[in-house]
């Protein structure tokens, strides 16, 4: 079979095994049925389900988002771990070997710690993986455990999947060492929707924003993410830096020969692919990235750690949003095997790439997030109340809600109103740095919620309404995306001809989309 097949039946088996473990905990897509002694997760999913049935109108939908939403989480986390073994950065969990009685090295491991745990199903698999998610959730969120939408098959089951993965690299029609390329994670991305692709399609239906996500996923050409970050964020430190030795490591069209833009510090320097996918550009940006710390270590006299690189370049050089969680998730899993490949021991403390995947209640239902205890002055909470309301419309638009505008007006009108003194002279000497106390201020209050009542489904797609309000309201100094593509475009015979020879490929995007940039670059 080819990736893709593997990639469907892999999901197919995990979207099976998920709808027999909600129906055994008597949740289906219909009304909830009574058992007894109901598993500690139903009310976890009880609640998550509430906020879908809010969000898609009907309990189908949202039963179907719930299976959905589970089962590309199993998906993901299991590939990731494929990708970390495949390039040692862990004792294998997933990968069985004949060398270790059919088991993976890391589980012959624990059970010689737990050698009681032989007489259980599949030599106690589940509570195994478990402890292992545990232990990679210090790294990362997404393993936790208290992750909202972590849940596990049965142990046959999630047998039955781990097998399926390893299947994968033994079919002589993939690529040999998939698990080791940089682009599997993106491949699997594709792959994953291809079902929902084919359906839509067939239906003839018009696409509407729960759509656009499905109709929009295609895998950026490699050579297209090294042209367009080269000659963005690599002509930007060219343009402070013209002398650096990275001009020969990569291809920058017309790389200036002097300084043409005032130096700031690189953890300063911020790249934006504001329809992230699976993160192919934010990965090539992450090698980019640290190659220029290296080159202000060693050449600029610049008081970075190289060990303290690849963590300074998730929590500062690069954001993301995308209208598909599971498409972030793959992005936060790509970015964080890289760092690790890069430095063994990395602990991530905050990913800037969100999707704007989340269904927001009304204010009133979550105005205590805000208040840390005591009421927020009343001017305050109206501009709270009014960006809540446009974020509660991010799922359906992500990047494009036009937050930046409308808080700017808000802020300054608060400033210039008469008997306003929230706000004064002294307090905004500069918008960023009331902006900054704003979202720092707002976070603080969630933190301490969430200390107060537990890891919830509602604290945590809070939490990622203000990531993306930030990334909405700040500015940045390079965006990059996958532009369109024209079988007739021509941007003049130099460009062509420069693309040609540094990438043996045709040249062909929308002239009139991309002219700002090929203008600026070119």
């Amino acid at each position: 079979m080819k990736l893709s097949e593997h990639t469907e039946h892999i999901r197919q088996l995990i979207d099976q095994a998920f709808r027999n473990r909600l129906g055994r905990m008597g949740i289906n897509d219909g009304q909830l049925v009574p058992i007894d002694n109901p598993p500690a997760e139903r009310k976890r999913m009880e609640n998550i389900r509430e906020v879908f049935i809010a969000e898609t109108g009907t309990v189908a939908d949202a039963y179907e988002k719930l299976v959905e939403e589970l089962t590309f989480t199993l998906f993901n986390r299991l590939a990731a771990l494929k990708v970390m073994e495949a390039h040692t950065l862990h004792p294998e969990i997933v990968t069985r070997r004949e060398t270790h009685g059919g088991r993976s090295f890391a589980h012959l491991a624990w059970l010689e710690q737990n050698p009681q745990a032989r007489s259980d199903e599949a030599e106690g698999l589940l509570p195994f993986l478990e402890e292992q998610l545990q232990k990679l959730a210090s790294d990362i969120p997404l393993f936790s455990p208290q992750h909202p939408y972590h849940l596990l098959p049965t142990t046959l089951e999630l047998l039955g999947i781990i097998n399926a993965f390893n299947q994968v690299e033994t079919d002589a029609q993939v690529e040999a060492n998939i698990w080791q390329s940089d682009d599997v994670l993106g491949w699997l991305y594709e792959s994953y929707n291809n079902y929902k692709k084919a359906a839509h399609k067939a239906s003839g239906e018009k696409t509407e924003y729960n759509k656009v996500s499905i109709q929009s996923q295609v895998y950026t050409p490699r050579w297209v993410v090294q042209f367009l970050v080269d000659n963005s964020l690599g002509k930007l430190y060219l343009e402070m830096y013209p002398d650096s030795e990275i001009r020969h490591n990569y291809k920058i069209a017309n790389a200036p020969a002097s300084q043409t833009r005032e130096r700031k510090p690189l953890h300063e320097i911020r790249m934006i692919d504001p329809s992230t996918g699976s993160g192919n550009f934010l990965l090539y940006g992450f090698d980019m990235y640290y190659d220029l710390y290296i080159d202000q270590i060693e050449n600029y006299g610049a008081d970075y750690n190289e060990a303290d690189v690849p963590k300074l370049i998730i929590e500062n050089n690069l954001q993301g949003i995308d209208l598909d969680d599971r498409a972030i998730q793959l992005a936060q899993l790509g970015l964080y095997i890289k760092a690790k490949r890069k430095k063994r021991i990395v602990k991530i403390e905050h990913f800037n790439i969100v999707s704007s995947d989340f269904f927001l209640p009304a204010y009133e239902e979550v105005k205590h997030l805000f208040e840390n205890g005591a009421p927020l002055d009343e001017q305050l909470e109206k501009i709270v109340i009014d960006l809540w309301e446009d974020l509660q419309q991010a799922h359906k638009f992500g990047s494009l809600i036009r937050l930046e505008e409308k808080f700017s007006i808000k802020l300054h009108g608060l400033v210039k109103e008469e008997g306003i003194t929230l706000f004064t002279e002294q307090n905004l000497v500069k918008y960023d740095e009331f902006r900054t106390n704003f979202f720092t201020n707002l976070q603080k209050a969630v933190a301490q919620n969430t200390a107060k009542q537990g890891q919830t489904f509602l604290n945590t797609k809070t939490q990622d309404a203000i990531t993306f309000l930030q990334l909405l309201t700040q500015k940045y100094d390079v965006a990059v995306a996958n532009p369109p593509y024209t079988d007739s475009a021509d941007f003049g015979p130099e460009l062509k001809k420069f693309v040609e020879a540094n990438y043996k490929q045709p040249y062909k995007f929308n002239t009139n989309l991309y002219a700002v940039f090929i203008k600026r670059c070119c």
